[in-house]
């Protein structure tokens, strides 16, 4: 789930949509609008026409919007990444974005020079989310701007994250499944080469 204005070609998430299989874009209606609501809907439309609960993987704005469904529709969301999020301030939605913490595996990743949400505020939102939290020094608004190419760093927690979905998957099943479609065969494979 990109951004605002969408992830250009030079964007990690492009990269990565291509590295990871099964991975799908979910598209709104304008990438130019900061809609909360259009931006679920969108989402939701994706997420209930899919056979199975899926990870997400957003940027900016698309962090918002993914967490607050990952909050209202768990069984929608095995686990997400939220990288970069914006500041809900800066679009007066701070009221409507989860104020507990969400019920799945979160990995929340910010930058100690992000224009868009300083270090501390990335900080609190991954604590009253309950995400996990790591800081990427140096990166801005980890975007194109920020010229990562397949941006192994952002790998590295994914795989994290996978981890963490694979512990609870087996929590919640009693053991009985470990692993969900190779998603983290594929990681893994992406760190080797």
């Amino acid at each position: 789930m990109p951004g605002l204005r969408n992830s250009d070609e030079r964007h990690w998430q492009s990269a990565w949509q291509n590295l990871l299989p099964g991975s799908q874009r979910i598209e709104v209606i304008d990438w130019h609008l900061a809609d909360l609501e259009k931006w679920r809907n969108a989402i939701l439309k994706t997420l209930t026409s899919l056979e199975q609960p899926v990870l997400l993987i957003a940027h900016s704005f698309g962090s918002l919007a993914s967490a607050s469904i990952a909050h209202d529709y768990p069984s929608l969301v095995r686990g997400a990444l939220l990288v970069a999020p914006a500041a809900p301030q800066k679009f007066g939605i701070e009221e409507r974005l989860p104020q507990t913490e969400i019920a799945r595996p979160l990995r929340l990743i910010g930058s100690d020079s992000d224009p868009w949400l300083a270090e501390t505020g990335a900080k609190q939102l991954a604590h009253q989310w309950g995400a996990d939290f790591h800081i990427s020094k140096g990166k801005g608004h980890i975007n194109s701007e920020s010229q990562l190419g397949v941006w192994t760093e952002g790998l590295f927690e994914l795989e994290k994250l996978l981890q963490q979905i694979d512990k609870h998957l087996v929590q919640s099943t009693a053991g009985l499944s470990k692993t969900h479609p190779g998603v983290l065969h594929t990681v893994s494979l992406a760190h080797k080469k």
